[in-house]
């Protein structure tokens, strides 16, 4: 199995700042943590999680294909301000390495795609799963909440990454 996307992932929390890690999973926490004790005792959240999944496998389709087009549009757009972006570095990573803008663009939509692609994975096989019995109620709800966790985490990171792709593009 191909597990290369780890380092992907790994070099995300990285050069990641910590304003925006907090941004980009705080919140979502805590909206997940709210549904997770809305829903305790919800024997019905079966449904809601099948609808859910639906309407996510939807969201995260478009999120794919625009983040791979952004990912396509920087690497091959050939402008003044990605030229510039290429040598701003941002952050040291260690002594050895430095993440310059452009990089720190890359690899923020580059692990955007690689958590929606897994996410979608996840989603197709929610209704598989024969968790519709009262006996599996705390497990259901667990599984939204991580689900809910999830695509919110993906959706402040997308809103991060087109508020950067934005200030790039139209620097003066």
């Amino acid at each position: 199995m191909n597990i290369e996307f780890l380092l992907l992932i790994i070099d995300y929390f990285r050069v990641i700042k910590r304003r925006d890690f907090l941004l980009d999973w705080l919140f979502p926490l805590v909206f997940a943590l709210i549904f997770f004790f809305i829903n305790v005792d919800n024997n019905e959240l079966f449904n809601k999680i099948l609808v859910l999944s639906s309407n996510a496998l939807s969201l995260l389709g478009i999120l794919i294909g625009f983040s791979i087009a952004v990912i396509t549009l920087l690497i091959t757009a050939n402008t003044k301000n990605i030229d510039e972006i290429k040598e701003v570095i941002v952050i040291r990573v260690n002594e050895y390495r430095t993440v310059s803008l452009f990089e720190l663009m890359i690899i923020t939509y580059s692990y955007s795609v690689i958590i929606e692609i897994i996410l979608v994975i996840f989603n197709l096989f929610i209704p598989s799963l024969k968790l519709n019995t009262s006996a599996y109620c705390l497990t259901t709800n667990v599984i939204a909440s991580i689900d809910i966790l999830f695509i919110l985490h993906v959706l402040f990171v997308t809103i991060r990454n087109i508020t950067s792709f934005y200030f790039i593009l139209i620097k003066k």
